[in-house]
């Protein structure tokens, strides 16, 4: 139900529904120092999910990372009603029957000793996003900045990935080249997430890279080249 993928970190991934195309949603959970769960992009709650959450610990934080990364979050919040809820910018705007405990970037975060945090913004289609490098496990967790299918990946997830030209390798679909607004503010926002000291690349969509690095830059070579 839950994988390890590191030390602290585990994921969880299941199918959502783009319209008429099936992708996969993976949910990303930290276990902090203090022993909480920082639960990042939900995937739905069952039964079995609640149980395998709360053999780790109990879920603190609920993160949506941006406008698209919204799903679950209700039910989540009445599961975890204690948990902190913490949303982009854009989604607290938006999602006004929400009560969120805390707004991305403008509220302090909980987890900041031990998780850094960037703004991606400038990006149309409501694609502003942030991203978080769990230090202890030198991972960066992103929602829709990168897409990575791993090998072996279900014919009816490489299909859509290659029309949008995110396979077979890290990619950044097509439509995903003309959101930003300023291509030089998103390249400094790029150089500033690979000066991080990570590994692995957790994507919102996909898999794990465990050569994370070099598969965001593959993934950006249009723009850092």
């Amino acid at each position: 139900m839950l994988e390890n993928i590191g030390p602290d970190l585990w994921g969880h991934e299941a199918q959502i529904w783009f319209g008429p195309v099936p992708m996969p949603h993976r949910m990303t959970v930290i276990k902090l120092k203090d022993g909480g769960l920082f639960v990042h992009s939900p995937t739905r709650l069952n039964a079995e999910l609640r149980a395998a959450l709360a053999v780790l610990g109990d879920v603190t934080s609920i993160v949506a990372p941006s406008w698209w990364h919204d799903l679950y979050l209700r039910e989540y919040a009445s599961a975890y009603p204690s948990a902190g809820l913490f949303g982009s910018p854009a989604l607290v705007r938006s999602a006004r029957r929400l009560r969120f405990t805390g707004v991305l970037g403008v509220d302090p975060s909980p987890w900041a000793d031990e998780i850094d945090q960037l703004l991606v913004d400038g990006m149309r289609l409501f694609l502003d996003e942030y991203v978080f490098f769990h230090r202890a496990s030198r991972s960066l967790i992103v929602a829709d900045l990168a897409f990575f299918l791993p090998p072996g990946s279900p014919w009816y997830y490489r299909w859509p990935f290659r029309i949008v030209g995110a396979y077979p390798h890290c990619g950044v679909p097509w439509f995903f080249r003309l959101a930003p607004k300023d291509r030089g503010h998103l390249r400094a926002s790029l150089r500033r997430i690979l000066a991080w000291d990570f590994d692995r690349l957790i994507v919102g969509h996909g898999g794990v890279a465990e050569n994370g690095k070099a598969a965001l830059r593959e993934a950006y070579h249009w723009l850092l080249d």
